[in-house]
């Protein structure tokens, strides 16, 4: 019996319209478990799809293996955990034969141990009484631990998983790394979790211009991504090099012509030589004039195309820089005296504790311990039921929906919405900076990716008066690593306070924390 593989011939991914995502893919996929990386945008959810059963545009996908698809989202929140493990039909055939009806030709084993094997399932995902529960009653994460229980129910030979991390806290995510290190079969795993990646046998980047494979884990194709972009870095600024000659040499060339043309409307003018013999030259002159100016075009055109070909293999520099409010030493930014939050019936508290100027502290705890409910009290969204709560009035917040944009409007619309104090030439140069250049600033929101959508979060939260306090709660979470890297950076840089609720751990040991506050 043959491996259980899926394998592309030549299969290019490409966006909704037909429009091109990266060149032809021929690649196969199988026992190992794969991690499928890069920007947002780049394809990897395409790819997924196309693993799962959807149909190329071009090329050949030879399937010899069954899937299951561990999505993002489910479409219909109304199915019950127990139709959306996929066992609400054998429960339900069980179930009128308990009540009394003639037994049914459709039943076999499977139906008799279906209850069995779903008490099962959602014990190793760690969920428990919830068979009847409609899925618009659980939380995000608790929506995935059901999509990881009908894996394990349906046991496909390739588990294919589109960023199984995203909703998840430790106790979660932990669950996520174990069923992967046991499955038996073969995974591809789309993600920006960097531990979540590190377990995994090989890495996939999806680029414009093609894939990047490399054997081993996060650190190996961090390592071996490092190694590539400088080398493309040394390889650009060779190819500007050479292009910068050629023009010199072109120039030399222009003034050359320049000096003999001077030097035949001198003799013509002098009458010293006969017309024969200076209009042989002038022919002559010609001749060499257009055949240099065809090298120069070959040699101009030649020098451009490398340095494009070059500076295509380069990653865009968007660097990002938040800049603070200046705090005074030991100065409150926030202050918490007993307070307790009520928020559609969860009542959290009472909370004491303070953040002093340029502190950079760890907002902790599982899934639905108040996290979001504290940071929406300190933005000012609910007040305390009890207690004292002061937070310093430069403060600025961002959390994974960036609610303060408008998806109906543009990004230079919101930007000009929420900071009307800067130009239009002031905002468009704000907004380069997160990188929207030209046009790019006149995209609607709602048709950001998520990763876009946080950098314009960025852009106009951020650009009016720069803030003592940031707030950001689960900022990374549909931002791809290029980007959550950028955002690591620009905060390792930040002078004001900071406090993070984050399940992203090696974005939080990135950020160099000082302190936890634990819910």
């Amino acid at each position: 019996m043959p491996t259980p593989s899926l394998s592309l011939q030549s299969v290019p991914l490409t966006k909704p319209d037909g429009s091109p995502l990266t060149p032809e893919i021929t690649l196969t996929f199988g026992a190992s478990r794969t991690g499928l990386v890069g920007q947002n945008g780049a394809g990897k959810s395409t790819l997924l799809r196309l693993l799962s059963g959807a149909a190329p545009t071009m090329g050949h996908i030879d399937r010899q293996a069954s899937t299951g698809m561990l999505a993002q989202a489910w479409d219909d929140l109304s199915l019950t955990v127990r139709e959306a493990a996929g066992m609400g039909a054998a429960l339900a055939r069980l179930a009128r034969i308990e009540r009394g009806a003639p037994l049914e030709d459709d039943i076999d084993l499977a139906d008799w141990e279906a209850p069995a094997r779903l008490a099962e399932a959602l014990a190793r995902v760690g969920l428990s009484a919830v068979e009847g529960t409609p899925l618009s009653q659980l939380s995000g994460g608790q929506r995935t631990r059901v999509g990881l229980a009908r894996l394990l129910l349906d046991a496909p030979d390739i588990l294919l998983m589109d960023e199984p991390t995203n909703n998840l806290d430790r106790a979660g995510k932990a669950l996520v790394s174990r069923l992967l290190a046991e499955w038996p079969g073969g995974a591809v795993v789309a993600s920006h979790d960097r531990a979540l990646l590190a377990q995994l046998d090989r890495i996939v980047e999806l680029t414009p211009t093609g894939i990047h494979l490399t054997e081993g884990g996060w650190q190996a194709h961090a390592k071996a991504r490092a190694a590539r972009r400088s080398r493309a870095a040394t390889e650009l600024e060779r190819a500007t090099r050479a292009e910068a000659r050629i023009q010199r040499d072109i120039q030399a060339q222009r003034e050359k012509k320049a000096q003999r043309d001077a030097r035949g409307r001198a003799a013509r003018a002098s009458g010293g030589q006969p017309k024969v013999l200076l209009d042989a030259k002038a022919d002559r002159a010609g001749r060499t004039s257009g055949s240099d100016a065809r090298r120069a075009a070959r040699l101009e055109a030649a020098g451009e195309a490398a340095r494009a070909l070059a500076a295509a293999h380069v990653s865009p520099n968007r660097s990002l820089r938040i800049e603070a409010e200046a705090g005074r030493g030991g100065a409150v930014v926030i202050s918490l005296e007993a307070v307790t939050l009520r928020r559609a019936g969860f009542l959290l508290g009472p909370l004491t504790f303070s953040l002093s100027a340029g502190e950079r502290v760890a907002l902790t705890g599982p899934n639905g311990a108040g996290k979001s409910t504290l940071m929406a009290a300190l933005r000012g969204q609910i007040s305390p039921a009890s207690g004292q709560l002061a937070t310093t009035p430069q403060l600025a917040a961002l959390d994974q929906q960036i609610g303060d944009l408008d998806p109906n409007a543009s990004i230079l619309e919101n930007l000009r919405r929420l900071a009307p104090h800067l130009t239009p030439q002031e905002a468009q140069a704000l907004l380069a900076r997160y990188g929207f250049r030209n046009t790019a600033a006149n995209a609607p929101v709602g048709q950001l990716s998520g990763g876009e959508r946080l950098r314009a979060g960025l852009a106009a939260t951020l650009g009016g008066t720069p803030p003592a306090l940031l707030l950001l709660d689960e900022p990374t979470n549909h931002l791809d690593i290029e980007t959550v890297e950028l955002l690591e950076t620009a905060l390792q840089s930040f002078t004001g306070a900071l406090l993070v609720a984050s399940h992203d751990e090696a974005f939080c040991a990135a950020l160099g924390l000082t302190r936890e506050i634990a819910l």
